[in-house]
């Protein structure tokens, strides 16, 4: 089990250190929005929509890493007043109460959502009307790693209340 976390991490790792590439693309489309739209006055039908897409499917794939090295957004002033090992019971509880049911059905959603796209070729609604398919199969994809790097943080979590280290 211990080799299947230290695989999740350094995969989620990777893929996290990936995603930060695409903020160069979209800084790039969005300057060319700018000054096309700004400067020669001419917007492009697609500078808008492509700097939301590749937004999504940055914030999407940095998900997991984010999980990975406790960089989500959580409020846990009480929690962090309890002792190390209340802590971890906490994590362990609420992985199953909380995180498994949620991902898991968002992720069942997004299955749903991304299939759905595929079977009627959809298509953007914009004049420049780009595949909406490839887009939206980044949601499963991204809450699969998510849930992946939740079953990991969950063992390295309960290795941790043992007193072994991963």
């Amino acid at each position: 089990m211990k080799k299947f976390v230290r695989f999740i991490n350094a995969m989620n790792d990777r893929i996290g250190k990936v995603a930060c590439i695409l903020i160069l693309p979209m800084a790039a489309v969005t300057v060319y929005e700018v000054m096309m739209r700004r400067v020669f006055n001419a917007p492009t039908a697609w500078g808008f929509e492509m700097t939301v897409y590749i937004y999504g499917a940055h914030y999407m794939f940095g998900m997991a890493a984010a999980y990975l090295y406790d960089r989500h957004v959580r409020i846990d002033i009480i929690v962090l007043q309890l002792p190390r090992k209340a802590q971890l019971w906490l994590r362990l509880i609420t992985f199953w109460i909380i995180f498994v049911p949620f991902i898991g059905c968002f992720t069942y959603a997004a299955i749903v959502y991304a299939a759905h796209s595929w079977e009627i070729w959809e298509h953007s609604w914009s004049a420049w009307k780009p595949p909406l398919y490839p887009y939206k199969t980044v949601m499963p994809v991204t809450m699969f790693l998510l849930l992946l790097q939740g079953i990991a943080n969950f063992f390295r979590d309960y290795y941790e209340l043992k007193g072994e280290k991963i």
